[in-house]
């Protein structure tokens, strides 16, 4: 889809949300860095707590959560032109990992509480976790992106947003792409997708290629297949359902040849994926995106119904 072709409301809202940013701008990079960092330090500190949790807990201090619309869905390769602005075009350059929790034990999966989580926010569908990185955070199934951009997995309005899916993913049956976008903060310690900046380079890729995904349906475990650097608008990696099974492996094969280095890991027809999408101003400016896919190589159904 080119820009002439985009329907109005979508050019509305970029421009909107332009508008917002060059807003921010001008309270100048201190203030705005300052803002950044403390909002992550308070969603790393609440989230942390809330992944610890009892749900009967969370469900009696904060009644739940619902912020979708059933408005239409925004064009997925805009989304990440409408996120914070970043600081540092050199993420992680004065800071270190800290990495989130210890690698799970085989099978244990992220360890989050789901239900926890789906009693503080209704949008809830997923715990994300990359051991050895910062990236360990719920993530939301939502119509209305633009307010988690800009909004907390509590409510609270921060900067550090909230990592979300569009209802194009189906984590229920599940599609066969599984996309999640999340901020790029490279002055906030390495917080949300920041960290993902690091798989640009083949050497931390080794020894940090698994993912867990714990859903409200399965618990998965996925191994990182290609890191491709984009411009918003060259290809759409988000794209959840695919016609045919050879459809399915061109998109496979073009994030291969996309890939900044070849992983060795192979991908099959009858396969499913995960896509982290993340913002990457040191590649493109502000077109500039960061793609992470992963094959899944374990899948554990669950028990429980959270329909």
């Amino acid at each position: 889809m080119n820009k002439r072709s985009r329907p109005r409301n979508l050019r509305r809202l970029s421009l909107g949300l332009l508008a917002a940013g060059l807003a921010l701008a001008g309270t100048g990079v201190l203030e705005q860095r300052l803002r950044m960092e403390r909002d992550a330090a308070e969603y790393d500190q609440w989230r942390v707590t809330l992944k610890h949790t009892p749900a009967a807990v969370t469900a009696e201090a904060t009644p739940p959560l619902n912020a979708s619309s059933t408005a239409a869905l925004f064009s997925a390769y805009l989304l990440p032109v409408t996120a914070m602005p970043e600081a540092s075009d050199v993420p992680g350059a004065t800071g270190k990992v800290e990495a989130s929790s210890a690698a799970s034990e085989e099978g244990a999966g992220t360890r989050a509480n789901l239900t926890a989580c789906l009693a503080q926010n209704a949008d809830f569908v997923a715990w994300l976790q990359i051991p050895g990185t910062n990236v360990d955070h719920p993530v939301v199934r939502t119509g209305n992106p633009d307010y988690y951009l800009t909004h907390a997995f509590s409510g609270k309005k921060s900067s550090a947003g909230t990592l979300f899916s569009l209802l194009s993913s189906d984590y229920r049956a599940p599609s066969r792409n599984l996309a999640i976008y999340g901020h790029h903060l490279s002055s906030s310690g390495e917080k949300m997708f920041t960290s993902l900046m690091r798989y640009k380079k083949p050497e931390f890729y080794s020894g940090h290629e698994t993912i867990y995904l714990d859903t409200l349906f399965r618990q998965e475990t996925y191994r990182i297949f290609a890191v491709v650097s984009m411009h918003a608008g060259d290809w759409d990696a988000s794209c959840a359902n695919f016609a045919t099974d050879e459809a399915f492996l061109a998109f496979v094969r073009r994030a291969q040849e996309q890939s900044l280095y070849d992983t060795g890991v192979d991908v099959q027809a009858s396969d499913h994926v995960l896509t982290l999408i993340t913002c990457d101003r040191s590649y493109g400016g502000k077109d500039g995106r960061l793609v992470v896919m992963a094959v899944r190589e374990t899948t554990r159904e669950r028990k429980e119904d959270h329909a």
